[in-house]
């Protein structure tokens, strides 16, 4: 019996060809209502935004072994933020299986101001529609799926899991570490979690009030470090007895404040930092502290 589980994010209609795929559970997350017309008991669908759909699967401790998106009509279909983006995924990351496939169209977003170039704390490659991992992107796209064998539409990657870890020698008394992976892994672990909220789009609306992606995070305890400077959060984490510190990146590459200021300040009750990214190319002048 197959325990593969698939998510699809942005799914749109739900098809009867779904079910020649091989896998114990399907799970379809669209803004949408959609209506499954056949008995299949692997089909799950969840009528909510992204966000909202993954809080609840992140819940249920589930584990996702290939995840599409291959079109969150961000043109014409009321889409108003790209699935596939680093907080997307990163936030994804705890249920992501170690090793996991993204059936995407990278096409999709080069005529928007993105380019999809997955890192996300994991290695990737390429698989080739020979490879029995492969399943045609055009499988999942409705303005494909006459030509479903076509080679040229959309990408199938393998992403396998590649989190290391770098102590960084601050000043005695201080844990602190480099941490190449998703600060969502860690969550449980964490007293605070710092991410630079910069996005603003709505994604839902509740009893009328706009709900938007930075005022989600919040209310998942997130510390918005846009603008704040290293004072700031070490200010706030002592203020609220915070032991253990996640930060993402936040500085725009200069950390120099943030070294100086962890090297001389009066830390309190602060026991450990641990700096989170999801690109290789971040906190490089922190990786330069011997």
């Amino acid at each position: 019996m197959n325990t593969k589980t698939l998510l699809y994010l942005a799914s749109g209609p739900i098809i009867p060809e779904y079910q020649q795929l091989p896998f114990g559970k399907m799970i379809f997350v669209d803004r949408q209502q959609q209506q499954i017309n056949f008995r299949d008991n692997r089909f799950q669908f969840i009528h909510a935004d992204a966000l909202f759909a993954v809080g609840r699967l992140i819940k249920k401790n589930i584990k996702i072994d290939y995840l599409v998106s291959v079109n969150e009509g961000l043109a014409e279909g009321g889409g108003n933020y790209p699935v596939l983006s680093d907080f997307m995924l990163g936030y994804l990351s705890p249920i992501l299986s170690e090793e996991f496939f993204l059936i995407c169209d990278p096409q999709y977003y080069r005529i928007r101001p993105m380019t999809l170039n997955p890192e996300w704390g994991f290695t990737r490659s390429i698989v080739h529609p020979k490879d029995p991992s492969f399943i045609s992107p055009s499988l999942f796209a409705s303005s494909q799926r006459t030509r479903i064998f076509d080679p040229d539409y959309g990408k199938v990657f393998q992403l396998k899991r590649n989190r290391t870890v770098k102590g960084l020698n601050i000043r005695d008394g201080l844990n602190c570490k480099l941490i190449y992976g998703s600060i969502w892994d860690d969550a449980s672990n964490l007293d605070m979690i710092g991410i630079n909220l910069t996005s603003r789009q709505e994604i839902r609306r509740v009893n009328r009030r706009r709900i938007t992606i930075d005022q989600y995070f919040r209310q998942k305890r997130v510390y918005d470090l846009n603008q704040k400077s290293i004072f700031d959060i070490i200010q706030y984490a002592q203020l609220n007895g915070y032991q253990h510190l996640g930060l993402s990146p936040w500085m725009y590459g200069n950390y120099n404040e943030v070294i100086n200021h962890l090297r001389s300040c009066d830390l309190g009750c602060i026991e450990s930092i641990a700096f989170y990214h999801l690109h290789k190319r971040d906190f490089a002048m922190l990786y330069e502290i011997e």
